[in-house]
């Protein structure tokens, strides 16, 4: 970890080929780096260095009136146009106010901000133009998180970044990085994992994947945002070392190894305080400990005095004007009048404009650069499929997959052709053709059941009955334009499913080789998901388990399908982790598909007939029931939280100058919402492997149509005995396929650390590393080096990252179950202290100590 005055991250442009790269590349960078982006100015010998962009945000800061600085730190409001726009881009999201004063001759253009972690959520019609411009849709960041693939997901951010600047964009807003804490939030589809080393690496492959091309990443939502249920008023209440360890930890890689040139506060509170106006959390963990060089936003929206929140450390008000449109006054004569006043002093101010400026000095837009909306796509199309086959995680085959195209596929399920590429909200993404499961299948040389076939293109379609609406009962596809088609608001058809009749089941089966059955869920930003939809006609695509007409469908299938000695394959196209216990054993193979992108029947097709051999893994757990879950409460309190009086989280009421209409102050002030986060650092299978609970299919876990062997696994090198804090652990492995068809493997390192003061998880993820395409029989000697920091442990009593002195146990396995894999170990002879913090940041307030402490898990 890095502290103020130390030397930051060099960004990284390099292909990737192991976890080990990735960290031994940037560990490298932090020794050998020279410190000419150092905010402060200073080396560590109290030289004075030169910073090009400081000098020049400085010098322009020195000519710009109060009004242009005030401006610039907060946005236009949302839909309005930018001081400076010098090349508007339709579908913009928001903006950072230029500067044009012909009488001090500055002229800094604006900063375009564009949607989301999918791709760059352009829209696709312009006025006074005939062409449309569409924008790849990348799969969502669940499915790149299970390829497991660093170098292949920085492919998908160069391909993102390529496309956004030839588009005019200058900062993306993304990637989003929360933690999936429980398989009900609304936003896991954006997320990356439960574990914060995945999503801190692939975080990190993101940023610097997209600006090696030019323009600018913003990681999101900073921090412990992990639920949508009252996002704007939740209330997080946990402790130092949770937040540290999961919440905050896969950010701070990111921000070490890549230095996005954003980071977005979330709309939560953490411990009674709205996140944005916490200065421990925007100043001096993210800056002054991880060494953030870039600007901080708020969230669309977010938080309630805009004042405390510069004066903590976020740099821009988005998207300015009023708060949620027009549930209060407008927000820039409220931070004007802070400024007349004193309240928002020049030394605030002119800090968070020197912040802006150094970032959006660096953007296209104040470059100058010409853009000409010609992106390759079909380049960022062909990335976007290779993502998608190596997301794709198998969960079940017994003999029924691969498939050979000669095969009849009997298709079920209306998401064959409503295939849902990503999830709703700021997201999507105006691709130009989702390639639906039913059209990737044809597509591939499959021959589907034509009755079914015409049956379920009805279904779909029925849509487009005139008088037809969302509200509609008989209508069981919601948007979209045609089979398998965005329409040009980014939305995408989201369908009920209908219920066969035995005689169709029994025809199909009579006709057909195999049986594939799609279920679809649907997810998206503003609410969590239901745990069970019980509607028995024409049912949403909605619910952790299924609802009854597709758990019908499935046993029914499966029975007539069965009794003629064939096989059935479900696909699940889902946004979040949902239950199999009930179903799996009716069924021959699963493959968890997730929101595969705009490829998805592509990628489907060719994992189905084995064109692609499936390496995706999971990067969470599948838990037996939503009751083994870590963050499950009976009352909620834990997810997605729990309406209490008698505590005190900051709201609107705390800013009697700014005018919260009574809608605002009704709905979210007269209780608090406590979300309590009661499985402290036992989040996902760190809860499942300590405390001994039983799961579905473990994280990490994912079949491959060969097999594989590790065999060699070695500590090859221990220097944090000699180095300390400045040393590592280098795991070697040899990888073998075992088996008849070339293949990828994933090697996980997990690390068993002795207890002296503090209790940990059974096991944690710290290292991993994808192989190559492994032929028969092929081998490939994997090194994975895991750093002290990346090692280390969260001690509150001191406000240290720790390694305890003891035997470390390590294994190298194919997931998280580690049952029956031989370990290895090394000795540490002493603690190690590999960075101090800063004392009392995050504290749990007094009031909220005893509730949360009788509610934490322990051993």
């Amino acid at each position: 970890m890095m502290r103020k005055g130390v030397c930051k991250v060099a960004k990284i442009r390099m292909r990737l080929t192991t976890m080990a790269v990735v960290i031994s590349a940037v560990t490298g960078g932090i020794a050998g780096c020279n410190n000419s982006n150092n905010s402060d100015g200073n080396n560590d010998g109290g030289e004075a260095v030169t910073n090009p962009l400081e000098e020049q945000a400085r010098s322009l800061l020195s000519k710009m009136t109060a009004d242009e600085k005030l401006h610039m730190i907060i946005g236009p409001g949302f839909g309005n146009p930018a001081v400076n726009d010098k090349a508007p881009v339709a579908g913009t999201v928001g903006f950072i106010n230029g500067v044009l004063n012909n009488e001090s001759g500055l002229d800094i253009a604006a900063t375009k901000l564009m949607d989301g972690p999918a791709g760059i959520r352009i829209t696709p019609t312009r006025a006074g133009d005939s062409n449309t411009y569409y924008a790849t849709n990348f799969p969502s960041g669940t499915v790149l998180a299970s390829t497991w693939n660093t170098e292949l997901v920085q492919d998908v951010g160069i391909a993102a970044g390529k496309e956004g600047k030839e588009y005019g964009v200058d900062i993306w807003l993304a990637p989003a990085m929360n933690i999936q804490r429980n398989p009900l939030s609304g936003r896991n589809f954006e997320y990356f994992s439960e574990d914060p080393l995945i999503s801190g690496m692939m975080g990190a492959a993101i940023v610097n994947g997209a600006q090696s091309q030019g323009i600018g990443t913003t990681i999101k939502h900073f921090v412990a945002n992990n639920s949508e249920t009252n996002r704007r008023t939740s209330n997080t209440v946990i402790t130092p070392r949770a937040l540290r360890e999961i919440y905050l930890r896969g950010f701070q890689y990111t921000i070490e190894k890549s230095q996005p040139w954003a980071v977005m506060s979330s709309y939560n509170s953490v411990n009674g305080t709205n996140v944005g106006e916490r200065s421990d959390l925007m100043t001096t963990i993210a800056r002054d400990e991880w060494g953030f060089d870039g600007l901080m936003m708020s969230d669309w929206w977010a938080g309630w005095d805009p004042v405390a929140m510069l004066k903590a450390g976020v740099d821009v008000i988005e998207p300015g004007g009023q708060w949620r449109f027009g549930h209060s006054d407008d927000w820039f004569p409220f931070i004007e009048a802070a400024y007349q006043n004193g309240e928002l002093t020049d030394e605030v101010l002119d800090t968070n404009v020197v912040r802006i400026l150094k970032q959006a000095l660096k953007t296209p837009s104040a470059k100058g650069e010409a853009f000409n909306s010609t992106p390759d796509l079909a380049a960022n199309a062909a990335v976007a499929l290779q993502a998608a086959e190596e997301g794709i995680v198998m969960l079940k085959n017994e003999t029924a997959l691969p498939l050979a195209t000669t095969n009849t596929i009997a298709a079920f399920g209306t998401a064959q052709y409503g295939t849902l590429p990503v999830g709703g909200g700021s997201g999507s993404v105006n691709a130009a053709h989702i390639i639906s499961i039913n059209e990737g299948l044809k597509a591939s040389g499959y021959t589907l059941n034509a009755a079914l076939d015409t049956i379920y293109q009805n279904a779909y379609n029925s849509r487009t009955l005139e008088g037809s609406s969302s509200t509609n009962p008989e209508k069981y596809c919601d948007g979209g334009t045609s089979a398998g088609e965005t329409n040009l608001g980014g939305l995408f058809a989201v369908c009920r499913e209908l219920t066969l009749t035995d005689d169709q089941i029994v025809q199909a089966a009579a006709s057909s080789d195999v049986a594939v059955i799609t279920i679809a869920r649907n997810t998206a930003e503003g609410a969590d998901n239901p745990e069970r939809v019980t509607t028995t006609t024409n049912p949403r695509s909605a619910g952790y388990y299924l609802n009854p007409v597709e758990k019908d469908l499935i046993e029914r299938v499966s029975t007539r399908f069965h009794a003629e000695n064939k096989k059935v394959v479900v696909v699940l196209n889902i946004g979040n982790v949902m239950d199999t216990v009930e179903w799996r054993d009716s069924v021959d193979g699963i493959l968890v598909a997730y929101l595969p992108g705009q490829e998805a029947g592509a990628a489907v097709a060719n994992i189905i007939s084995g064109a692609v051999n499936p390496s995706g893994k999971l990067a969470q757990t599948f838990p037996m029931d939503l009751t083994k879950v870590s963050s499950y409460s009976a009352d909620g309190g834990s997810f997605p939280g729990i309406y209490e009086d008698n505590y005190y989280n900051e709201g609107p009421s705390d800013v009697p100058g700014l005018n919260y209409d009574e809608q605002v102050v009704a709905n979210n002030d007269h209780r608090d919402f406590n979300q309590y986060y009661s499985d402290d650092i036992y989040v996902g299978y760190r809860y499942n492997t300590t405390f001994n609970i039983d799961v579905a299919y473990p994280f990490g876990y994912g079949l491959s149509y060969t097999t594989f062997d590790f065999s060699n696994s070695t500590v090859t090198s221990n220097t944090l005995n000699s180095e300390g804090a400045k040393g590592s652990v280098t795991i070697t492995t040899t990888v073998q396929n075992t088996g008849s068809r070339a293949g990828k493997q994933v090697a996980q390192v997990y690390i068993t650390a002795p207890e002296v003061k503090l209790a940990k998880p059974t096991i944690e993820l710290k290292s991993f590393a994808k192989t190559e395409l492994l032929e028969a029989g092929g081998k490939q000697d994997v090194s994975m080096t895991i750093p002290a920091e990346t090692l280390a442990s969260f001690d509150p009593s001191s406000n240290q990252w720790i390694i305890e002195p003891g035997r470390y146990t390590v294994f190298v396995s194919a997931s998280s179950n580690v049952y029956g894999v031989t370990p290895v170990k090394f000795q540490v002879n002493q603690e190690i202290v590999v960075s101090k913090t800063t004392p009392g940041t995050v504290a749990v307030q007094d009031e909220y100590a005893d509730a949360l402490n009788s509610r934490l898990l322990s051993r």
